[in-house]
């Protein structure tokens, strides 16, 4: 049987690509653009079965925001469990934050302060309530601050206003002390919003821009668990082959594509981009077959 190793593929692309020599291809630059493909591309259009996994992080009390490992994996799936407990998945902020706005997330609107064109410093407690992390904004109508911290803390944090006021806010006190760069003015309206912090189970789960949100936000330790596409690791060796011998003839059509694409020779990347399909339906009908296996059987 015909083993695609790393060497193998070198040897295709430069077969495909008619860069035969170092001057035209240097073997590093040849062993990055291969990888690229690999770790990237080819997991993202072929979705491999055998680098599905599940994926699941700790949670920590009050934290709503946790990093997606994008080194480690390149897709994250639903449904998403939090303790082996459903969780609502979000991947578009907007209808996250309108599907919540009535619960987790429901907005207080206040005027806790008016200018007298004179005073510049401000303070209010917001009834002793605690202040979710990211929501408030103080705004004269001349100048405004806006909190985009995502963490919990005790600590007081500072927010800088857009005119060159400074403002300091203390989540679990509720305390607010806002300084303007500018004395508001006389009868202006000094406007306070924010979302009052309530913990809890985890209910819904938002995934964007590589970080997972959670709300409400958890009141301890809880086990979040979704399934998840690891990436595939990198071809180092000339021996070294891919997971699946199988994907030999893949790696190397797409790699080629990809050279033909970036410089700009386009009828060999049509004529290659048949070849390449070709391969990618090869493989995804072994994936479909492996899926068929595992449908239960009707009963007649």
């Amino acid at each position: 049987m015909a083993i695609w190793d790393l060497a193998e593929i070198r040897q295709k692309v430069r077969q495909v690509t008619g860069r035969f020599t170092e001057n035209e291809l240097p073997t590093t630059e040849l062993d990055n653009r291969i990888n690229q493909y690999y770790q990237y591309t080819f997991p993202a259009e072929v979705k491999l079965d055998t680098k599905l996994v599940y994926y699941s992080f700790v949670t920590s009390e009050n934290q709503s925001y946790y990093a997606a490992p994008v080194e480690t994996y390149t897709n994250f799936l639903p449904p998403a469990t939090v303790n082996n407990l459903s969780l609502l998945w979000y991947q578009d902020p907007v209808k996250f934050q309108n599907d919540n706005l009535q619960t987790a997330i429901q907005y207080s609107f206040t005027t806790p302060w008016t200018g007298n064109g004179i005073l510049v410093n401000f303070t209010t407690t917001v009834l002793g309530f605690p202040i979710m992390p990211g929501t408030l904004t103080i705004s004269d109508d001349v100048e405004t601050f806006r909190d985009t911290n995502q963490n919990w803390t005790t600590a007081n944090v500072v927010v800088a206003g857009d005119m060159g006021g400074s403002a300091t806010i203390n989540y679990d006190a509720g305390t607010v002390n806002v300084t303007f760069g500018a004395p508001p003015a006389s009868g202006q309206l000094i406007h306070l919003n924010y979302v009052v912090f309530q913990q809890g189970r985890p209910q819904t789960i938002l995934y964007y821009e590589n970080q997972f949100q959670l709300l409400p936000p958890p009141d301890q330790a809880y086990i979040i668990t979704m399934q998840a596409y690891l990436i595939v690791v990198p071809l180092t060796s000339s021996t070294q082959t891919p997971d699946l011998n199988e994907w030999g003839p893949c790696i190397a059509y797409g790699t080629s594509r990809d050279l033909f694409a970036d410089y700009g020779e386009m009828d060999s990347y049509a004529e290659t981009t048949a070849l390449y399909k070709e391969q990618v339906s090869y493989i995804l009908t072994r994936t479909a077959q492996d899926l068929l296996n595992t449908r239960a059987q009707p009963h007649f």
